[in-house]
């Protein structure tokens, strides 16, 4: 497909639309994708920030596509994903909001979402155009779902999944544990294409998952090793011996996935925080 252009609708797929927000950033990409899927009823997927153009383009997307919205879904609560869901609904009073709101007391959260359907997981939704799958995916935060298209086998990843980059895990919302579980779980589903929140569509998703797994693993493993070398590292000691391959201006960044990996230590019994710093458990 290519780069996803702000503002321009494209069919990716039978059904299936993609709409870039024009919020680009090192966190964003391009901007949020959001996802239209239908025939003669729309579903709209991770309606993204509330940008005043962005919100106009959605709503326009009904003459393009000479079909009213009926379903918006949202992947999480994140201020670049779902802010634009109240904006909608002001226009949209009969359209199904679904989702998981946010926790309270997060910081980064949008707690303007009400969603009217919190799916569970492995929920079904029948659309006009096919059913739709709820998948529960805690990892990048704990309220992540992914949507799952079964008449095409195509995946919204929402932050889930990344085209170009990897998802920054910031704890406590976030959790490696969850997130590596999620993608395992993500592998008894048969999907051939994947809809990412920021960035291009991904036509190997098999390989994309298990590639982003073992990146996990192999970061992981490197934090031991810098543990097994020097006990009692602090978070800012261990970055640059473990993200010694990243600029080091992302070094605050990949802090933050640093810790979710450490905490997936310590819930695993590997390793502990003590007054001076993190170190290894012994293992009998």
């Amino acid at each position: 497909m290519g780069i996803p252009i702000a503002g321009q609708l494209e069919k990716i797929l039978p059904n299936v639309h993609r709409l870039c927000a024009a919020n680009p950033g090192p966190m964003t990409g391009p901007g949020t994708n959001t996802y239209i899927y239908g025939n003669s009823e729309l579903a709209v997927f991770d309606p993204g920030p509330a940008l005043a153009e962005h919100v106009s383009n959605i709503l326009a997307a009904q003459d393009t596509l000479s079909a009213p919205i009926t379903h918006i879904f949202a992947s999480h609560t994140h201020q670049d994903h779902s802010p634009a869901v109240a904006e909608l609904v002001e226009h949209l009073p009969d359209a199904k909001v679904l989702g998981i709101p946010a926790a309270p007391g997060q910081q980064f959260e949008d707690h303007s979402f009400k969603p009217q359907i919190v799916p569970h997981d492995d929920q079904v939704f029948e659309l006009d155009a096919g059913l739709v799958r709820a998948i529960y995916t805690p990892g990048h935060v704990s309220n992540h779902l992914c949507f799952f298209l079964e008449e095409h086998r195509f995946l919204t990843t929402g932050d889930h999944l990344m085209n170009g980059s990897t998802v920054v895990i910031i704890p406590p919302k976030g959790s490696m544990k969850d997130y590596i579980e999620s993608l395992r779980k993500l592998q008894n589903y048969p999907i051939e294409v994947m809809g990412p929140g920021h960035g291009d569509v991904i036509n190997n998703p098999a390989e994309v998952v298990e590639w982003t797994i073992q990146h996990r693993l192999v970061r992981e493993a490197k934090v031991v090793a810098a543990l097994e070398t020097h006990a009692g590292l602090t978070i800012q000691n261990l970055v640059p011996k473990v993200y010694d391959d990243v600029d080091e201006a992302l070094h605050g960044i990949a802090a933050m996935s640093l810790h979710a990996h450490l905490i997936k230590l310590q819930i695993e019994q590997r390793a502990d925080e003590t007054e001076t710093g993190w170190r290894l458990l012994t293992t009998v």
